[in-house]
């Protein structure tokens, strides 16, 4: 009657669309900053008011760009130094 065809269990199963690479959002909320600098909330704010800090308005909203606070972090350790 029915015939199922087996499949390996530790084969991906066959998708007649296969999806885009997931691409990084190029911002954060000040929230998902804090939580991905294990800091809290206050000082996550805190260090969004400072002058030269990679973070911006839209609206109400402040958003971090991501690839400006990697270069914030770098900086503060003393720039390009390799261990």
């Amino acid at each position: 009657m029915f015939h199922r065809a087996m499949q390996n269990p530790m084969q991906e199963p066959e998708s007649s669309t296969k999806a885009a690479p997931a691409v990084p959002r190029m911002t954060m909320t000040v929230d998902e900053m804090a939580a991905e600098l294990n800091i809290s909330r206050p000082t996550a704010y805190e260090l969004v008011k400072r002058e030269h800090f990679p973070a911006f308005r839209i609206g109400q909203r402040i958003l971090v760009n991501r690839a400006g606070l990697q270069r914030w972090i770098d900086a503060q350790c003393g720039g390009d130094r390799v261990a």
